[in-house]
């Protein structure tokens, strides 16, 4: 046990034939351990674990970490885990919404957060989170220029 418990890359634990998921267990997302408390990962990592129990998975659990909270009329939405020491870049819409970005030392980016009133900043979030889940190489210039279409670099990369 480690700030949850500890499982394998199929999630499976020390002892023989027990599996641990959602916000109890601590698992390696791209090379760093780290422990998820949301519904989504919780749903995401046990549709996981069935499939391995079932000898069904044939890759290890990829999923791009995701949350959302509402605060009065205002939807923050993350996709990806921020590193504190690295470098934010902001996607700002001059329309009350506004995103702020990391890309990785490799040029690939890493996480993402958005605001903005009701639901407004779903859409930009799922693109910016399929990008992570790609992780390809991208244009911070290009994410942060709020003329360029999202969809658009999401179909390039």
């Amino acid at each position: 046990i480690g700030n949850g418990i500890r499982v394998d890359a199929e999630f499976r634990t020390s002892a023989a034939d027990v599996y641990a998921a959602g916000d109890c267990c601590n698992f390696d997302w791209r090379g760093a351990p780290v422990r998820l408390e949301s519904w989504r990962a919780a749903q995401d990592q046990g549709g996981f674990v069935a499939e391995v129990i079932a000898g069904q998975a044939g890759q290890s659990y990829s999923s791009v970490p995701w949350f959302w909270s509402d605060q009065y009329d205002l939807s923050l939405q993350v996709a990806g885990l921020f590193e504190p020491a690295s470098p934010l870049v902001t996607r700002d819409t001059g329309d009350d919404r506004r995103i702020v970005f990391q890309c990785g030392p490799a040029g690939q980016l890493i996480a993402a957060a958005g605001i903005g009133a009701g639901n407004s900043i779903a859409k930009d979030i799922r693109i910016f989170e399929k990008l992570i889940e790609r992780g390809g190489t991208v244009d911070p210039a290009q994410l942060a220029d709020p003329s360029q279409n999202l969809k658009k670099l999401l179909r390039a990369a």
